[in-house]
């Protein structure tokens, strides 16, 4: 079972297309196909931009299960790799805490990197041509 960290974006991009690689990714993790790796700092955010969207009902529902069945970590380390928005150094400190295979975000800071400590960094659409091949 992989370990990942998925980015808020996948979130949003699952709720606004239920027919998504990032819809299917989700579908994993609440199948137990994937471990979801989650820091309360992530897990905050993700329910801030779903209130925002005004998420509500079986997805909302489908969420909480996800994150009732993944992994919580306390990040011990701070990162400093992406200076253009340094937010998103969260994600890097929650894949280094729970040793995460994948980090799978569409964010171009992130996805600059390609890898960190271990960590592949790739798109939703890449990450499940991946686990096909």
């Amino acid at each position: 079972m992989l370990k990942v960290v998925l980015d808020t974006n996948i979130f949003i991009a699952a709720y606004f297309n239920r027919k998504s690689a990032s819809a299917r990714i989700i579908d994993l993790c609440l199948d137990n196909e994937h471990e979801l790796i989650f820091s309360s700092r992530l897990h905050k955010e993700v329910e801030l931009i779903l209130n925002n969207v005004k998420a509500e009902g079986e997805f909302q529902e489908r969420i909480q299960n996800l994150f009732m069945n993944a992994s919580q970590v306390k990040p011990t380390q701070k990162v400093f790799m992406v200076k253009e928005d340094p937010d998103d150094n969260k994600f890097l400190e929650c894949a280094l805490e729970g040793k995460a295979d994948y980090l799978i975000t569409s964010d171009r800071h992130l996805l600059e990197l390609g890898e960190f400590a271990r960590t592949k960094i790739c798109k939703p659409t890449q990450f499940l041509k991946l686990q096909r091949a």
